[in-house]
């Protein structure tokens, strides 16, 4: 994940940003559940970690697809495009969880 100069690949960078945004996203969207005991604190720590590697995953790949698509503005709108679909479904499978839980 990092080059011979000790510095992270912006795809690598790109990974950790989204996974510390999606967990980040995860734990408010259930937060309310956990403090009022219809939510184990495993059973949060579970979703936040699988959330946060969704988005991890998403990220990066994208970044890294979008770097290797420079030059091809074509493909690289479509590596946006792609990667701004799988955060909408992130959101929407976060924002569907907190409403399943609330009902």
């Amino acid at each position: 994940m990092s080059n011979g100069s000790n510095q992270l690949s912006p795809a690598s960078r790109t990974m950790i940003a989204s996974a510390l945004l999606g967990g980040t996203a995860s734990a408010v969207s259930q937060w309310s559940q956990y403090q009022s005991g219809e939510l184990a604190v495993n059973d949060m720590t579970t979703k936040v970690l699988k959330d946060a590697a969704k988005a991890g995953l998403a990220g990066g790949v994208a970044t890294a697809v979008a770097g290797q698509m420079a030059g091809r503005p074509v493909l690289s709108l479509a590596t946006v495009l792609c990667a701004g679909a799988a955060s909408l479904y992130l959101i929407d499978e976060l924002m569907e969880n907190r409403n399943e839980q609330n009902t």
